[in-house]
């Protein structure tokens, strides 16, 4: 999987209430990225979330706009849930939605929403992929004397 920093809406951005993805990406006029291979919205747990009650989740949205200020932005797609007991670590993919391609403005950005509010710690990366990093270690099944 090849990062690029063109196509990241966050890096280990804090989030313990509702809030935008630090970065947004600017689709020109050009919006039709529907077109080719797959691409993919990764979502990692850089920071674990804490919570009092273990009851919070991040709802995970992508949005368009217009205005890179957003302020008229829509809800292009629910991306993910992620339960407050979610380890660093963890890793989602969703498939950039193509349903809804011509919805796209200008401007995409993830927004983050917090639910029951009582979150003291939790961080995120999001990027736009083209591969899904999808390596998986097996023991070797065997042993050298």
């Amino acid at each position: 999987m090849i990062l690029d920093s063109q196509l990241e809406f966050s890096s280990a951005q804090a989030v313990t209430a509702s809030a935008a993805s630090t970065n947004l990406v600017d689709l020109g006029i050009a919006r039709d990225i529907g077109v080719g291979e797959d691409l993919w919205i990764r979502i990692g747990v850089t920071t674990a979330m804490t919570d009092s009650g273990s009851d919070s989740t991040i709802t995970v949205t992508l949005q368009t706009d217009d205005n890179a200020s957003f302020s008229s932005a829509a809800t292009v797609a629910t991306l993910v849930v992620i339960p407050a007991t979610t380890a660093a670590g963890v890793e989602y993919y969703i498939k950039l939605p193509a349903a809804v391609l011509a919805e796209y403005e200008r401007y995409i950005r993830g927004y983050y929403t917090a639910a029951n509010g009582n979150l003291t710690t939790g961080s995120f990366d999001m990027n736009i992929v083209k591969d899904i990093q999808h390596y998986t270690d097996f023991a070797s099944g065997f042993s050298i004397d």
